[in-house]
C-alpha cells in the first residue's frame, strides 16, 4: 500500500488535495441471488438488530435451494451472541415467514430461505418451491422437499 499524497501552499500551509490509500476487503465467496421486493420488505419490518445480524449470517450460509443447516451454537460464537437470543432471533425469523422450519438433522433444525427474500440454485426450481411453500402455508404444513 502507498503512503498518503499531499499538495500544500507554502504560504498558508493549506491543503490543496490529498491522496488517501484505501485497503479494500476482498471478500469471495458463493453468491444467490437477491429479490429486491424482499430486501425492501424487510427494511421496512420490525427485525431487531440481532435477528437482522442472524439473518444476514444465514443468507452466508445458504445453500442449493435454500436449505440451511447451521448449528444455533455456531451462529452465536461466529456473531458473539448468545445462543438462546440467536434461538429467539430465527424463531421471529419464522414466525414472520422468511425462513420455514425444515426436518431435524443429527441435533441440529433444518431451515429453509423463502424465495422471496433470495434464491440460491437452479432458476426454474426456484418457483416450484415457491408454490410448494405458499401451499404449504395454507394447508399449515412445512414442506421438507420439493422433488
Amino acid at each position: 500500500m502507498s503512503k498518503k499524497t499531499e499538495l500544500v501552499d507554502p504560504e498558508t500551509g493549506e491543503i490543496i488535495y490529498a491522496l488517501v490509500p484505501i485497503r479494500q476487503k476482498h471478500i469471495g465467496g458463493g453468491f444467490f441471488m437477491g429479490m429486491q421486493d424482499g430486501f425492501s420488505h424487510l427494511a421496512k419490518s420490525d427485525l431487531t438488530l440481532e435477528e437482522t445480524r442472524v439473518l444476514m449470517l444465514l443468507f452466508s450460509q445458504l445453500d442449493f435451494e435454500n436449505w440451511l443447516r447451521v448449528a444455533q451454537i455456531e451462529i452465536a460464537n461466529e456473531l458473539n451472541m448468545k445462543k438462546q437470543n440467536v434461538s429467539r432471533a430465527i424463531k421471529k425469523l419464522v414466525e414472520k415467514g422468511i425462513l420455514h422450519k425444515g426436518p431435524k438433522v443429527g441435533t441440529s433444525w433444518t431451515y429453509r430461505l423463502d424465495p422471496s427474500f433470495g434464491w440460491k440454485g437452479k432458476a426454474s426450481k426456484k418457483k416450484h418451491t415457491q408454490d410448494a411453500l405458499r401451499k404449504a402455508k395454507e394447508l399449515g404444513l412445512t414442506v421438507l422437499n420439493n422433488d
